[in-house]
Order: C-alpha cells, then structure tokens, then sequence
C-alpha cells in the first residue's frame, strides 16, 4: 500500500509523471528576456525580473512548477494584450504587417 501512495505522489492529476523544473533553467530564461520590451498585464517589467535574487528564482520556479503539473492557472495569465505596430513600406512588398 505504501508503495502505491508514493506511486501516486509522483503523478500529477492528469495520471502523468510529474514534471521537473530546474531552478537553472529559470534563471536562463529570465536572463535572456530582451530588455526594453512592454510589461505583461500584471505590470512586471523584464529588467525587474532579470534584477531578482535566488529567492525570486525559487519562487518562480515553484509557481512554473504548479502550473506544468495540473494546478489550476491564474485567469490574469492568460490576458494578452495585441496591437498592430506600422513599420515602414519596404520597396516591393504591396502590404505591411
């Protein structure tokens, strides 16, 4: 029987193996963010992110965690704002993007 719990522990809720995240991983990504670039709808800048310590990394990398293993995802996620930015007409394209 204890074997089956610990079976069941290293499951997420879908029946799947658990994932596993890196806290390495995370401070990669967060270190290549480009800087100057517009905030997520929660308002967080990249450089503010790229400025954190280890705990902000831990604490990422946990909330990541929970989300790649089944918790449920915050609703704020996933907003994202669209807009179309003009760029100059380059010489033969009849449209712009």
């Amino acid at each position: 029987m204890g074997e089956q719990e610990t079976e069941l522990e290293s499951m997420n809720e879908i029946g799947m193996d658990k994932i596993t995240l890196d806290i390495e991983i995370v401070k990669i990504t967060i270190k290549s963010l480009k800087r100057n670039t517009s905030c997520g709808v929660g308002g967080v800048p990249a450089e503010l992110l790229k400025s954190g310590s280890e705990k902000l990394y831990e604490l990422l990398r946990q909330i990541f965690w929970r989300c790649l293993n089944g918790d449920k995802i915050s609703n704020d996620w996933k907003i994202g704002h669209t807009s179309a930015i003009y760029k100059k007409k380059k010489e033969g394209w009849t449209w712009n993007l």
